[in-house]
Formats: C-alpha cells, sequence, structure tokens
C-alpha cells in the first residue's frame, strides 16, 4: 500500500535503521532499488536518512530540497518511524523568482537613480538563481552610447572594457544583438562561434560556460538588456521566462528613472526661468544683464560652458562674454572668436541650433590651441526689438551626451528674457544720460540767473566807478584807481570763467550745431582766455555722429583744452577732428601743444584726468593714446570705431576695453 503514494515515505527504527522506502521515496532519493534490509541508504548522494521534525530536511539527490514529518506507528506490535517527505526543489526556486520579482518591482516604485535600481536587479538575479554574474546595459541614444550601467560579480572596469568593446564596433556582441532585435540572445562557449573570438577581450578573463542576453523593452521602444553569465548550460523553460520577466520589470525601472530625470530637470528649468526672471528684472547695468544672461542659460540647461556674443553692425561678433572658462584660460586662448565656423552659422542663420557632436557638422572649423575640449552645443538668437542682438552659446551638457527639445525650449524662453532686459537696460541707461543732462541744465540756468548776473553787475559797477573817478579828476594810477582797475580784471576774470563753467554745463552748441562747432567755441574761449594760440582743423559740415559720441569727445577736447592751459606753459596748439578709414569708419581726434610736455608713466595726481579721457574713450570701444616727454610737448590722440558706435542700442551698451599705455 506505501508504495502506491505519491509522496516519499521512509520506514525507520527508532534508532535511524532503513527499513523500506516506497517508490516514490526512492525516486525522490535518486535511488532504484531499495536499500538493504537493516542497513541505510549508503547510495544516496545526500548520506543516510536522518531523523528530525518537520525543520529537517530529508537527504535528496542532486541539489534537491525536501521536507519531512514523522510520525510512530505500530508495525506488527513493533514501534516504526514513519518519515513522509517530498521534494520541494520547484517550490523554493519559484518562491525564490518571486521574490526577486518582489524585490525589483519594489526598487521601481521607489524611483531612486538608474544606476541604484539596476545594481539591484543585477544583485538579486545573482542570488536567486545559478548564474555567476549579470550586467545591466542601458542605452543613451546611439550605438556607441550603449552603457553598463548596474553589474553583480563583474570587475570594477567591466564598464570601460564593454565600452571599449563598442568602440571596435562589435555590432555582433551579445548584449548588442539582444538589443537590436528584441529577443533573447544564447551563446555557449563550446559552440565555436565566430562571436566568442570577439568576446576574448571583453569577457574572457571571467568564469563562465554560456552566455545569456535578455532585451529589456518599455513602451515597445528598447531601452537595454540584461546579460547573464552561467557556469553550465544556458536556462530554459521556466528559468528563461523567468529572466525575461526580470529584463520587463529592469525596462520599466529604466524608463521610470528617466521619466523621474526629466520630471525633476523640467522643474529645475521651470524654477530656473522663474529665478532668470526675477534676476533680470533686478539688473539695470548691461554690462552685468549680459553676464547674469550666460550664467542663467548655463543653469537652466545644465551646460558646463557658455557664451553670449553681441553682434555688430557688419555682422560679426563685437563683443563675447563667457561662463565656465577660468580667466586662466581665456589668456591661453587668446583672441575672442569674431563668428566663423559654427557659431557663424547661427548669426547667418538666426534660427535654434543643436548638436549632440560639433566636430560632426561640416561648419565646424575646431578649437584654437588651449580651448577646451567640448562635443555637444546648444545656439539660440536673442533679439531686442525685432533685431537681432546676439547669441546665446551653450556646450557640454552636464551628466548627458548631448541638449535635449526641453533645453532648447527653455533656453529660447530665456533670450526672449534676455531681450527684455536688454532692453530695459538701455532705457535706464538713456534715462540716467537724460536725468544727468537735465540736472547739467538746470545747474547752468541757476548759475547764469544768480552768480552769473551778479558778476556782471558787479563789473558794471566797478567800471561805473571809474568814470566817477575821472569826473571827479582823481588820477587812475593812484592808490583808489588801481584798486578799482584790480577790482574790474576781478570780477571780469570771475565772469568769463562762470561763462566757461556754463558753456561746459550746458554746451548749446553741442546740441545745437554739433561736435566741431562745440569744439571750435571751447577753443575760442581758452585763447580769448590765456593767449594761447590754437590752431583749428575741423570739418567744415556737420559731422553725423551719434549723441554719446559727441559728448564723450567733447569732454575729452576739453579736459585736454584745460591741461594745456593750466599745464602746459604753451604757446601754440593743434586741435584735429576727422573720420578716415576705407568706409570712414573711424573717428580720429588729436591734441598737440609746444609746452613743457611731462612723464605719462609718473604716478602724479594731475594724471587722474588722463585716467577719466581713457574711460571714456573705452566706453566708445576705442583707444586713447599719449605722447609726451619733458621739455617736448604733448600729443593726445584718440581713435573710436564708428562702425560700432552708429549701430548702439544706447549709450554705454556695448563697452570694449584697449589698454591704454598708462
Amino acid at each position: 500500500m506505501i508504495d502506491s503514494l505519491p509522496f516519499g515515505l521512509a520506514l525507520l527504527t527508532e534508532d535511524e535503521q532503513v527499513l523500506h522506502v516506497n517508490a516514490a521515496g526512492r525516486a525522490t532519493l535518486g535511488r532504484r532499488s531499495e536499500p538493504p534490509p537493516g542497513g541505510r541508504p549508503t547510495s544516496s548522494p545526500g548520506g543516510a536518512l536522518s531523523g528530525g521534525g518537520p525543520a529537517d530536511a530529508l537527504a535528496a539527490g542532486g541539489d534537491a530540497d525536501t521536507e519531512c514529518s514523522d510520525a510512530l506507528v505500530d508495525v506488527d506490535g513493533r514501534r516504526v518511524i514513519a518519515r513522509a517527505f517530498r521534494d520541494i526543489t520547484d517550490e523554493r526556486r519559484a518562491a525564490r523568482r518571486q521574490a526577486t520579482l518582489s524585490h525589483v518591482a519594489a526598487r521601481v516604485a521607489l524611483a531612486e537613480s538608474l544606476e541604484a535600481t539596476l545594481d539591484t536587479v543585477a544583485q538579486c538575479l545573482t542570488a536567486s538563481t545559478g548564474m555567476t554574474a549579470c550586467a545591466a546595459i542601458v542605452f543613451d541614444g546611439e550605438r556607441a552610447r550603449l552603457r553598463v550601467a548596474g553589474t553583480a560579480g563583474l570587475p570594477a572596469d567591466y564598464a570601460e572594457r564593454f565600452r571599449g568593446a563598442l568602440a571596435a564596433a562589435h555590432e555582433v556582441l551579445p548584449a548588442v544583438s539582444a538589443f537590436r532585435s528584441r529577443r533573447t540572445v544564447v551563446l555557449d562557449r563550446a559552440s565555436g562561434e565566430p562571436v566568442l573570438g570577439m568576446l576574448e577581450d571583453l569577457d574572457g578573463d571571467l568564469a563562465w560556460q554560456s552566455v545569456a542576453s535578455f532585451p529589456m523593452v518599455a513602451r515597445n521602444h528598447p531601452v537595454g538588456a540584461i546579460k547573464t553569465f552561467w557556469p553550465g548550460p544556458p536556462p530554459d523553460g521556466h528559468e528563461l521566462r523567468f529572466l525575461e520577466a526580470v529584463a520587463d520589470q529592469a525596462a520599466t525601472a529604466v524608463d521610470n528613472a528617466r521619466l523621474f530625470a526629466d520630471a525633476a530637470a523640467s522643474s529645475r528649468r521651470d524654477e530656473g526661468l522663474i529665478g532668470a526672471g526675477l534676476a533680470l528684472a533686478s539688473e539695470l547695468s548691461l554690462p552685468a544683464v549680459l553676464t547674469k544672461i550666460v550664467q542663467l542659460a548655463c543653469t537652466v540647461a545644465d551646460a558646463e560652458y557658455g557664451a553670449v556674443g553681441v553682434l555688430g553692425p557688419d555682422g560679426l561678433l563685437e563683443d563675447f562674454i563667457t561662463h565656465g572658462i577660468p580667466s586662466e584660460g581665456r589668456e591661453a586662448i587668446g583672441h575672442l572668436p569674431i563668428g566663423r565656423g559654427i557659431l557663424g552659422a547661427l548669426i547667418s542663420d538666426a534660427r535654434p541650433l543643436r548638436l549632440a557632436r560639433i566636430q560632426d557638422d561640416g561648419r565646424s572649423v575646431g578649437f584654437p590651441l588651449h580651448h577646451p575640449p567640448m562635443t555637444s552645443f546648444l545656439g539660440v538668437p536673442i533679439t531686442v526689438r525685432g533685431r537681432i542682438y546676439g547669441n546665446l552659446y551653450l556646450t557640454e551638457k552636464r551628466g548627458e551626451t548631448e541638449f535635449t527639445e526641453e533645453d532648447e525650449r527653455a533656453v529660447v524662453t530665456l533670450a526672449a528674457q534676455a531681450g527684455v532686459a536688454i532692453e530695459n537696460a538701455r532705457l535706464f541707461s538713456e534715462a540716467q544720460q537724460r536725468l544727468a543732462l537735465e540736472a547739467r541744465h538746470r545747474l547752468a540756468r541757476e548759475l547764469h540767473d544768480s552768480v552769473s548776473q551778479a558778476l556782471f553787475s558787479m563789473t558794471m559797477e566797478t567800471r561805473g566807478a571809474q568814470l566817477l573817478l575821472q569826473r571827479a579828476g582823481l588820477p587812475d594810477d593812484g592808490p583808489l584807481g588801481e584798486r578799482l582797475d584790480h577790482l574790474r580784471q576781478l570780477t571780469q576774470g570771475a565772469l568769463a570763467e562762470m561763462r566757461s563753467l556754463i558753456f561746459e554745463l550746458r554746451p548749446e552748441a553741442l546740441q545745437e550745431e554739433g561736435l566741431a562747432a562745440a569744439i571750435r567755441k571751447q577753443a575760442e574761449g581758452m585763447s580769448a582766455r590765456t593767449e594761447i594760440a590754437v590752431d583749428l582743423r575741423l570739418p567744415k559740415r556737420r559731422l553725423a555722429l551719434p549723441r554719446d559720441v559727441e559728448e564723450q569727445v567733447y569732454r575729452v577736447v576739453q579736459e585736454s583744452l584745460a591741461n594745456i592751459a593750466k599745464h602746459s606753459a604753451a604757446r601754440r596748439a593743434v586741435v584735429r577732428l576727422r573720420r578716415r578709414g576705407a568706409n570712414r569708419q573711424e573717428l580720429l581726434v588729436e591734441l598737440t601743444d609746444d609746452g613743457v610736455g611731462f612723464d605719462p608713466s609718473a604716478h602724479e595726481p594731475g594724471h587722474l584726468g588722463l585716467r577719466m579721457m581713457a574711460q571714456r574713450i573705452e566706453q566708445l570701444g576705442g583707444t586713447l593714446l599719449v605722447d609726451s616727454r619733458p621739455g617736448r610737448g604733448t600729443r593726445i590722440s584718440a581713435s573710436i570705431p564708428l562702425s560700432r558706435s552708429e549701430a548702439r542700442l544706447g549709450a554705454g551698451d556695448r563697452i570694449r576695453t584697449s589698454a591704454a599705455p598708462w
């Protein structure tokens, strides 16, 4: 009767001697014959049948797991242990698989980093199966961008080794084949297939007999592959289906991790754009605005390097503000770009431009010596009042191989905000200049209406006193006459100085007649006061110049003439003003005198005026040169590029610095 039972049953004496094992028990134990009477089943790989309760496992053949339970029974008046047992290997294997699937599902739900999740998947697979190692490989956009993102049981440099194998164009690698075909790829080391030779550099030093690679597919798109190493034959049947299920869950993990990363990046971009709007709205200095724009663009798009290029009227870059490159790096690179290659492509076609590899674009002309390596690129134009003001350039997307469409949309939005900020800075600059001009005009009116009139009255009163003195018959060269004459000279001099000051505050000739006429009046006034002969070589017609150029050049000439009058002891001075160059796109201003001269390199208090003059010319993008030596007179010349100045959005909008010789 016991031989017909579907489970194993062994009869044992109280001292654990085997009396009988039924057919099902022998099959479980791997035995084909009954044990000898009164003996132990010596042929069982697991050793003797052992006693114990339900928690003790009865030895089984191979790697089988068993569970058993004992009961004491009477057989013909003899107490016998009846031990029932069964093979639970498949049940435990199924439980381990279910636990693995549950663990992987839980990690997927945690939305952790992709690498952490795939490391867990690989570790769970090696722990729940007979494989020796596992690698999770994900897809980043191109064949060369398949990368190892999680491992278990593999060398620390396996990711680098896999990258090298891909670089060698091993399209037939098992993991790549599984990814491409979306099918499981199994390879046995004993098969002698040609692909085994390609695996020697990658997997030759690893202990494996077979490799099985399973595609990871999420939402009908391949996202990677799971590569497993086995010490024996490859998996089949239930185990193969289990591994395919884990690969599906891993694909979901990859998809979720990317969706989470995209959502986090989108949130950062939105926060960055909001912060950009607030930051740009609070900044009114144009150089500071341009610097802030490129910094914010790098933050919004996660770019390593950034630049904003300002276009001149000739279509080339006239200003280039960078971010991410240290000052010593900029000095090593040398001169700034003028707008060729990829930068020129964005200038000629003012539309957003996004490249995965700059080097692969036919318009690329390479980088100068000492330039940091750059691969990914995103360029967006900046528009101000319907005109292309410049471009935003971003390179080297952090943590990714290229910039995304979301990055492009965010930077386009930032560029629109930048255009508004640039216009605000221009309006603020104009308002500041207008307020300063109005303040000067108001002060000039007040001085004219009060102090100037009082000085004029004093002059007239003094002259009246001199006439009365003459009528009284008193001599002009007497004590009283001399005092009156001295007083009249003082009041006339003070009146002349006051009129000069009023003209400086409100040079009507500059506004009404232009720069040449204003310089002429200033020089004539200085000559009348000092008896220094001034030779004026000025255009006969009014020069059409931007307002800020006229204002700054006039102040430079004014300061130079004042210095000649006060310090040079000159007898003669020359003032030249003209346009020069092939297209008359440069304004030249030159003042020379035959005075005592000076040493421009000496740090003396009187040289403050020279520094202020240099700063005025620098603001126009020009240079100021001083040529003087003691006893040799002085020559001051300034050159201003009108091609840039005439296209300016407002005074001080674009500042180029040229080093003055002092």
